[in-house]
């Protein structure tokens, strides 16, 4: 049977995520000076009056242009999500990929893991049920010219059919969340493996109280509702459709740090450019920075944390 791991290589702090947020716009001795009062994210300085361009309120509850062009300025071009390729290099580095293996890749969301596979001339079927997520995967795709390489599908993953014994390796990175059947997901993805098959996913857990007012909190100011398994539960699950289980380790500190680095180097870059960023590029990036502050502080409670699974199929 294999043990849940959890990582404990996180440094201890006494400052919430948002006084963090308020160290990315005032520099960590504002912080250190201030701790204890109002964490309301503070306005940025005025900037100089600009022509006039369209304002659009700024909002997590969909995929528009205007956020996943946010988005790229914090976490990298082509991206949606914190961490970039360097996140996504541990997925992937274990798993010997090379062009004779099927892979496939469930909610790829603007597809940039699916393109760093595509660059080492890899095969991908991906699925990303966001449809303005998908498009944007496959415009980024055909321009960085791998779009050939990759199968890009809007389809939400309760509904995805694979074909039996058809795939060596499945891979997700934080795209399982909004998945409310997992055993049967997991199931389908069984069905799907090859013999010597590779599972590789991180996932949200549930590690706390679904009553705690900081459960609420997150869960209410999700955008796409969670449904969550404990770590014990997935492993379970797991174990009963005969996976292989090689580790579950907790890799929240990682997030956490890419979190931090993504929204520091974005306030060095507004220092430098001081009133050229316009205001509206500012109110985005606030909005952005609420939502990861509320889900980091829901895994500092440990109410949630991030885990990385690595399964592997005998027969």
């Amino acid at each position: 049977m294999a043990v849940v791991a959890k990582e404990n290589t996180e440094q201890s702090s006494d400052l919430s995520w948002r006084d963090k947020l308020r160290a990315w716009w005032h520099g960590d001795d504002y912080v250190i000076q201030h701790e204890g009062e109002d964490h309301a994210l503070p306005a940025l300085p005025e900037p100089e009056p600009e022509p006039e361009l369209p304002r659009e309120v700024p909002t997590v509850e969909s995929w528009t242009p205007r956020r996943r062009q946010i988005v790229q300025k914090l976490f990298g071009e082509g991206f949606n999500q914190p961490g970039g390729e360097e996140l996504m290099k541990p997925l992937i580095s274990p798993l010997g990929l090379n062009p004779n293996l099927s892979i496939t890749e469930l909610g790829c969301g603007m597809g940039g893991m699916s393109r760093m596979m595509a660059r080492e001339n890899l095969w991908i079927d991906a699925y990303e049920p966001d449809p303005d997520l998908a498009n944007a995967a496959i415009d980024m795709a055909k321009h960085q010219g791998v779009k050939q390489r990759i199968n890009i599908k809007t389809t939400p993953l309760d509904e995805i059919q694979l074909k039996r014994k058809s795939v060596d390796v499945v891979l997700s990175k934080d795209g399982l969340m909004p998945v409310q059947d997992k055993r049967l997901l997991l199931a389908k993805i069984r069905a799907a493996m090859k013999p010597g098959g590779q599972l590789m996913f991180t996932d949200f857990l549930l590690t706390g109280s679904t009553e705690s007012r900081v459960y609420e909190v997150w869960w209410d100011r999700e955008p796409v509702k969670p449904h969550l398994l404990t770590p014990e539960g997935l492993q379970a699950e797991l174990e009963s459709l005969r996976f292989v289980i090689c580790y579950i380790e907790d890799v929240s500190h990682e997030l956490k740090n890419a979190v931090l680095e993504a929204f520091g180097n974005y306030a060095e870059e507004v220092k430098l450019k001081g009133k050229a960023v316009d205001e509206n590029e500012r109110e985005w990036a606030i909005s952005e920075g609420e939502h990861w502050a509320i889900r980091l502080s829901a895994i500092d409670a440990n109410v949630i944390r991030l885990y990385r699974v690595y399964c592997r199929v005998v027969d």
